[in-house]
């Protein structure tokens, strides 16, 4: 997918490609926590060749630089290698062909309301040689360009049939039909044209406009117009399906979407067994801090309790059942008035999101037997599928 993103795009840009880190960072941290550059970039080779295989500017951007971490604790932290490396030994690549179906947005949500799960509803989809049924297909910019004037339903989040960390995402509260401009949430006001231009070329995997979800509004106190989703991981073994751990994921004052790399935005650790708050962190890496309120409305974080957190977590068991051979899944699940609906499903959940809100690695020990545990079941129900093809054979 090519994606040539500048400065007066309307949809969400990648965040920058990672860099080593500059000598400046390793005197800095060297002054504010007494740690020598020598000893950092002893701890950053280690840790990269651990199994956790944190790259270099993820020992700084996961905190594992500080010394309060023990070497043990630091070896728990897991960069986006690591992360995909662990998901893998739960849901092995060779036993998970459905993933290109979970990938695909439109498929995969028309899966799950067929079956009776409160999902996203898709207005339309742009794919020039592709059709997904009575979904309206937008195969060219004028089609777009059309839609946007004299159909869509506002407000609509909008995004790319695949694809990960709001990259290409842009949610639209209205439209000036006058001046033919679209009214961002972030204030900005985007020609319909350039708009329709950009979705069209930029994608070639196709384009999505979703009718935008009611948030709780208890959780809008928080986090204002932007839809703030609960991160759900879920893991399987040979006793079922069960939450592993949550975070919501908590938007910056300005942005769109939700995704943690946006300056300003905010994850806050959920207590899985009851839906209340722990704590939250705003920035990483040596910007990073614990805060107790919100920055701009004053809201308390700690002991805040999620809504419908029971039917949040049933929701996604439910969900996790339906593809069975999957050991870890990632659910992205929105709160609304009604109850919870499900955003997205990611096989490959990034685990920084939970290292990031909690200051632990994610195979600590409480949840490294469940990893082991999820992965033997997953080994045994390959070789019991391998051992029933072969006596039919």
């Amino acid at each position: 997918m090519d994606m040539a993103f500048t400065s007066d795009k309307a949809l969400l840009a990648a965040p920058p490609a990672p860099k080593a880190p500059a000598s400046a960072m390793l005197v800095e941290i060297a002054r504010k926590y007494n740690v020598s550059p020598f000893r950092q970039m002893r701890e950053m080779v280690s840790l990269n060749r651990g199994p956790g295989r944190l790259a270099m500017h993820e020992y700084y951007s996961s905190g594992t630089f500080d010394p309060e971490l023990t070497v043990a604790q630091k070896r728990e932290f897991v960069g986006e290698k690591g992360s995909f490396k662990l998901n893998c030994r739960l849901s092995p690549i060779r036993k998970t062909p459905s993933r290109a179906f979970i990938r695909d947005k439109v498929m995969y949500s028309a899966l799950l309301e067929q079956l009776g799960f409160r999902t996203t509803e898709t207005q339309a989809v742009v794919l020039s040689d592709r059709s997904y049924g009575s979904i309206p297909a937008l195969r060219n910019v004028d089609d777009i360009k059309q839609f946007l004037v004299d159909t869509a339903v506002y407000p609509i989040f909008a995004k790319p049939v695949e694809g990960s960390k709001s990259v290409g995402s842009a949610l639209i509260e209205d439209i000036d039909r006058v001046s033919c401009l679209l009214l961002l949430a972030n204030g900005r006001k985007v020609d319909v044209a350039a708009f329709a231009n950009e979705a069209f070329k930029d994608f070639d995997s196709g384009f999505i406009f979703q009718s935008a979800v009611d948030q709780h509004p208890d959780m809008c106190r928080i986090t204002g117009s932007a839809v703030g989703t609960l991160r759900v991981v879920t893991i399987r073994d040979e006793t079922g399906v069960e939450p592993l751990y949550s975070i919501w994921k908590i938007p910056a004052p300005t942005a769109m979407s939700d995704n943690f790399w946006q300056p300003g935005s905010m994850v806050a650790e959920v207590d899985i067994s009851t839906g209340k708050l722990v704590k939250c962190k705003r920035g990483s890496g040596i910007s990073a801090e614990w805060i107790d309120t919100h920055p701009v409305n004053g809201e308390a974080f700690s002991g805040y309790q999620i809504p419908h957190w029971e039917g949040t977590k049933k929701l996604a068991i439910q969900a996790h059942e339906l593809f069975p051979e999957f050991g870890v899944f990632g659910w992205d699940i929105a709160v609304t008035p009604d109850g919870p609906l499900i955003i997205e499903c990611n096989a490959n959940p990034f685990h920084s999101l939970y290292q990031l809100s909690t200051g632990r690695g994610i195979l600590n020990e409480d949840f490294k037997p469940r990893f082991d545990e999820a992965a033997t079941h997953s080994r045994s129900r390959l070789r019991a599928k391998l051992r029933a093809a072969n006596d039919h054979t």
